[in-house]
Parts: C-alpha cells; structure tokens; sequence
C-alpha cells in the first residue's frame, strides 16, 4: 500500500532521531552493553578491553576484562589480556596472577602465555646467582658448609644463626639444580641451622613468593673455625634424605624463621 501523507514523514522523523541518537550518546556510555547471554557479553567486553587497549588506554582495558571476567569467570583469554595491561602498567605482581590463571583454565594457552609470563617473572624477579649470600659474608679459612641441591625440588635458602639468636649471621641461597661448597670459615661456634624452600626469591621481602616451608636442624652445629672438616647438607625433594640426621629438621612457621 502506497504510504500516505502522513506516514512518510513520520518515518523520515524516526530515522532522523535514530541517526541523532547515535551521535549523542555520551562518552561515559560507551561501555554500556545489553544482552541476554553471558558468554556474549563477556565476548564483547573482551572485544571492548582489546579496543582501549590499542589505544594504551591500560586502566580503561582492565576494567573492560574484569567485567568480562565477572561474566565468565572461566575466560582464560580475558584473564591473559589483562595481565598484558597490568603488565603494561609494570604492576608486575597483577600480570603474573593473570598470566598463571589463564593457562590454569586453558592449558593449551601455554604457549602463548608463557613468553609473557616468563617476561613479568624476569622484572619481577631479577635472576639471583645460585651461591649467593642473601646476609652476611664469608670469612677466610679452612672448614667448609657444602650445599648440594643438584636433585631437589626447590630452590632453597640455608640460613645460620649464633645458637640462642633470633637473628641470621648469615644466609645462602641455592637454586635447585645446583650445588656449592663454600671453601670458607663460619665464625667459631654452635649454630641453629634454619632452611626455608619454594620458588621465586623475592630480595625485597627476603622470602620466597611461593613458600614450600620452613625447617629447623633442631641439633645445633658446631663450627670449629680451622682444619679441613665441614658439613654437608643434600636435598632430594623437600624432605630431607634418609641418613642418621634425617630426623631432626622440624617444620617451623614463618616467625620462627630467624631475621635475614
């Protein structure tokens, strides 16, 4: 039916208020999204994180991929673009969680999570020489504390303190993987020997991010200062090996760990 009079410029009013509409929607409004599914939604929440993104709009970016990711919890990409804009805003501790988070969900993200992962960790974490002291020094002389962590699980921390002291004299950290004999002397005396484990040595904190645990040798040892004898300490796993010694380390909790 051929459109009267009336009708057409009804239509032609519509139109014209629909097209004004799109150009005056505010700014504040452009994150406004409807829609029925939660999958969809999150999708374009997503979609929206990847366009502010572009623009290195980084907190606009996180709050797009926080609100897909409250729509689905499980959508290991948002998770993995939000690390990448936490990461760009060097909080590091952020984009590390997003990252380990997105290959959890989907492990066949690895890949291409990992070089960023393994990105963050590095700035993070600086590489910290197997062998290095975390406290103290090492004198000259003769007796020796050798530290064989060549087969255990976790890179680790043996820390020695006077007998009686709250404080370390001194503490030495070991990657696994490796093993060091310190051809140098303790100072003359009994010490409490303390060893905590994990992954990821923090030098600010003086711990590790990831703790395996802590332990006390509950048999004091005693360094004479001279000759050629020593103590050497060897890990396998976290536990400690099966010899005359094996059990006497105790589990302690992080306060009993002496002061680095």
């Amino acid at each position: 039916m051929p459109a009267t009079p009336r009708t057409a410029p009804s239509a032609c009013l519509l139109l014209f208020l629909l097209v004004a509409a799109t150009f005056a929607v505010p700014a504040s409004a452009e994150l406004v999204i409807v829609s029925g599914d939660a999958k969809a939604t999150a999708a374009a929440w997503n979609d929206m994180g990847n366009g502010y993104a572009s623009q290195l709009r980084w907190d606009a970016a996180i709050d797009a991929y926080t609100r897909a990711i409250s729509l689905e919890p499980e959508y290991a990409r948002a998770y993995f673009n939000r690390g990448k804009a936490y990461a760009a805003l060097k909080q590091y501790d952020q984009a590390i969680a997003d990252y380990e988070q997105a290959v959890a969900i989907d492990p066949a993200q690895g890949p291409v999570v990992r070089p960023f992962l393994e990105s963050a960790l590095a700035v993070r974490y600086p590489t910290i020489p197997s062998g290095s002291l975390v406290k103290g020094y090492w004198q000259t002389g003769g007796q020796f504390l050798a530290i064989d962590n060549s087969q255990g699980a976790s890179d680790l921390v043996v820390a020695l303190a006077p007998r009686g002291s709250r404080g370390a004299l001194l503490a030495v950290y070991v990657a696994k993987g490796y093993s060091h004999r310190f051809e140098q002397v303790v100072p003359e005396g009994p010490y409490d020997v303390y060893i905590t484990f994990g992954e990821r040595w923090d030098p600010v904190t003086k711990s590790f991010v990831k703790v395996g645990g802590y332990l006390k040798w509950e048999l004091p040892q005693f360094f004479g200062g001279s000759g050629t004898q020593g103590y050497t300490m060897t890990f396998i796993t976290w536990q400690p090996p099966g010899s005359w010694w094996s059990y006497t380390l105790t589990p302690i909790d992080r306060q009993q760990f002496p002061v680095l």
